[in-house]
């Protein structure tokens, strides 16, 4: 076994630069899921829609969605699959 000496105040360094790089490892993962992941209640706005209509999609399966309890999350790729869906292309 070997055993390398280190300095309290180069292993204090050392530490503190590991939990600089943990926090923002964990930011940057909440910051992706947030990013893929939008609250049921932002929905109608980014869609145009009543919160009634967001409802009724909800009831009818048109988008997928997740629920945990009262808490509802949907994917934004499937707001862009669904969009892509509904694409009308007027040509000429």
């Amino acid at each position: 076994m070997n055993i390398t000496a280190i300095e309290k105040e180069e292993l204090e360094k050392l530490t503190n630069a590991i939990f600089e790089i943990k926090d923002s490892l964990v930011k940057r993962d909440e910051e992706e899921f947030s990013s893929s992941i939008i609250e049921s209640k932002k929905i109608p706005k980014l869609l145009g829609i009543s919160p009634k209509t967001w409802q009724n999609y909800r009831d009818k399966g048109v988008i997928p969605f997740i629920q945990l309890g009262a808490k509802i999350w949907v994917k934004r790729s499937d707001i862009e699959t669904f969009l892509n869906n509904h694409y009308i292309n007027k040509t000429a």
